[in-house]
């Protein structure tokens, strides 16, 4: 074993952004602490290397941000309009993606919590920019959304990068390739330690209080099927392959109470020769969102959901289960020159199959001619004439064809046809263990278990039916850091 004592104060299981944060605070409290990672370090982090690494959190807009962000001259300032973003605009926010699912106490503690814990990381060394990166705002006026105040330098990569940092001068050992196999418990319940698997066997980890913080199950095939539903065993992994489900087993093992939506994941539709899981330099070129400006068919060439019910922002979650239900897990997007100018950059990536007519394209995308063309000769009678408009819902929808078009329902007539093929990829999943305000894990009469702890994606019942742009690094961040705080306090 890396590590030459089995007895700590506090262990913290998984080493992405909420795990550090814990390991963080626990080791302020004064704590030895020991974080387990069971990848190596080369893989460190779970999913956040994968992520922009965005913040969310309460500010008064630019002039707020100066102290957090080093290298912003006077100038640079007065031209970027960048406004407050208030605790009740994180508060609507959050209700309306999640469609009022997310627990309001813990709510309640993001938003509060989220500006003092941006300040402490900064503290311990994390260094902030503002989304759009200081060298690109250059001296010309700047709109900056306010939702997303900071983002880390270097985005996820980089975070991961100052918080590991951190812990280690601050005297946290972190030990890799190290397998979290179930917890132990005490004679009254509470829990006392892990026991973990690492190269030189099996060994049992004494300690005061554990943090969970090792992310969901999206790697998990069985886990996928049996919570998230059919299809899901083919989807596409577009983060950590480390994420299987370990904390969640072990926290229902010992009588965690199970929240949130288990049914649920943040999903989008990706490339169809995309990798298994997270590669870094591929995973974030991969998404497939401009579905809305075209047609969608599986291998019979049929249509099976509304492409254009709204934007790709509102709706990708949903279609990646669209089309992980269908034969094979594929579909096809397909365009035509109007639309193909709007594609967003990241279809340059993959290779297009092209061809001047829809009989043509059907043979090379190897379904039948004849079903293709009756599906594009039904959407068109339906379909209008016109330019796309990308970024409004224009309205212009058919009437009699199922399903229907809501959106951005132009007639697919204009050669070149192109069309790319996809499948469903999977980043997080929702459901998980319940905590209160403090980060610890409740049973299932909502009573506090004795020394466990949970922050980041393993929580549940804070993100739901869809994802909130920089909610989750932030959500991990605060209740890491209380689960350290407290966990430090168990003993």
């Amino acid at each position: 074993m890396e590590h030459n004592r089995l007895a700590y104060d506090v262990v913290v299981v998984g080493a992405g952004n909420a795990a550090l944060c814990a390991a963080l605070s626990a080791r302020e409290r004064g704590a030895s602490v020991v974080v387990l990672e069971k990848a190596p370090s080369s893989a460190q982090g779970g999913n956040c290397p994968y992520t922009g690494g965005g913040f969310r959190f309460v500010h008064e807009g630019i002039e707020d941000l100066r102290g957090l962000v080093s290298g912003l001259t006077d100038r640079q300032v007065a031209n970027i309009d960048m406004g407050p973003y208030t605790a009740q605009d994180f508060a609507n926010h959050m209700v309306a993606v999640t469609h009022g699912g997310t627990d309001p106490e813990l709510m309640d503690v993001i938003i509060s919590q989220s500006r003092p814990t941006v300040e402490w990381m900064h503290s311990k060394g994390v260094t902030w920019e503002l989304p759009d990166r200081v060298g690109q705002i250059a001296l010309a006026p700047s709109v900056i959304p306010s939702s997303v105040g900071l983002t880390a330098w270097q985005s996820g990569v980089g975070l991961i990068q100052m918080l590991t940092t951190a812990c280690r001068r601050a005297g946290v050992n972190i030990v890799y390739e190290t397998k979290m196999l179930r917890l132990l418990q005490g004679q009254g319940g509470g829990v006392c330690g892990v026991t973990v698997q690492d190269v030189d066997g099996v060994h049992d980890i004494r300690s005061h209080g554990v943090v969970l913080a090792c992310g969901g199950f999206e790697a998990n095939q069985e886990m996928r099927v049996k919570y998230l539903g059919r299809g899901w065993e083919m989807a596409k992994v577009r983060g950590a392959k480390y994420n299987t489900g370990d904390g969640h087993r072990a926290a229902m093992e010992v009588g965690a109470k199970p929240v949130g939506q288990w049914t649920g994941c943040h999903g989008t539709p990706i490339d169809y020769d995309a990798p298994p899981t997270g590669v870094l330099e591929a995973t974030d070129k991969m998404p497939r969102r401009s579905y809305p400006l075209g047609i969608t068919v599986n291998l019979a060439g049929r249509r099976f959901f509304d492409e254009g019910e709204g934007f790709a922002e509102q709706t990708f979650v949903d279609v990646a289960r669209y089309v992980l239900e269908q034969q094979r897990s594929l579909a096809f997007q397909i365009f035509d020159s109007k639309a193909a100018v709007h594609l967003e950059g990241r279809y340059k990536t993959s290779k297009a199959m092209e061809a001047g007519t829809i009989q043509e394209l059907a043979n090379k995308l190897q379904v039948r001619p004849a079903a293709l063309v009756a599906t594009v000769e039904a959407f068109n009678a339906e379909a209008h004439e016109g330019e796309y408009s990308p970024r409004e819902l224009d309205g212009r929808s058919t009437r009699n064809v199922d399903p229907p078009k809501t959106n951005w329902a132009l007639k697919i007539d204009s050669p070149p046809f192109v069309a790319y093929k996809v499948t469903g990829g999977i980043t997080y999943t929702f459901g998980g263990p319940k905590i209160d305000t403090r980060a610890q894990v409740v049973d299932m009469e909502d009573r506090p278990i004795p020394g466990l702890f949970a922050a980041g994606e393993i929580v549940g019942g804070i993100l739901s039916h869809n994802s909130l742009r920089a909610a989750g690094l932030m959500h991990g961040s605060v209740f890491g850091k209380l689960a350290g705080t407290n966990a430090a306090g168990s003993g």
